[in-house]
């Protein structure tokens, strides 16, 4: 499990931001504070139900986005999102979608999709706007999950 910056990871980043102690999360999950210790530390990965009483239990859904880009066979087609207070993830969210505006992004996409499909000379330029797109399309999921102040 990767972590933070400070050392935590995003099992004991959710359970605290939750306001909840180890020992009522595990009593809640039905599991011993040891094995929650263990989840928390990446010393034992955290089975999918598992994760998904802790989504509830915290009130996240972030938790379940995070699970999913790191231990879900596809998870990987998730983009990083990482958790900002809400001012930051707009402000973000309106500067990747004035580069792509200014990159005409939508422009050489409505081009590109004007026929109904992408035929081989355009694939280079279609992978080059979904290239584009991509941190919008962060920005978007950092703005959902984005922390109140």
């Amino acid at each position: 499990m990767t972590t933070s910056t400070n050392g935590t990871t995003i099992f004991q980043t959710c359970r605290q931001a939750a306001g909840i102690t180890q020992e009522r999360a595990a009593e809640l999950l039905g599991i011993s504070t040891r094995t929650l210790a263990a989840y928390e530390s990446g010393e034992r990965p955290v089975p999918p139900l598992r994760a998904a009483d802790m989504v509830d239990l915290y009130g996240t859904q972030f938790l379940a986005m995070q699970y999913l880009r790191l231990y879900a066979p596809f998870g990987d087609i998730l983009p990083a999102v990482e958790r900002v207070p809400l001012p930051q993830a707009v402000c973000q969210l309106m500067a990747a979608m004035a580069k792509v505006e200014d990159a005409k992004v939508g422009d050489r996409l409505l081009q590109i999709a004007a026929d109904g499909r992408v035929d081989e000379l355009e694939e280079p330029e279609y992978e080059a706007v979904l290239a584009a797109l991509e941190p919008v399309i962060s920005a978007v999921l950092a703005l959902r999950y984005a922390q109140e102040v």
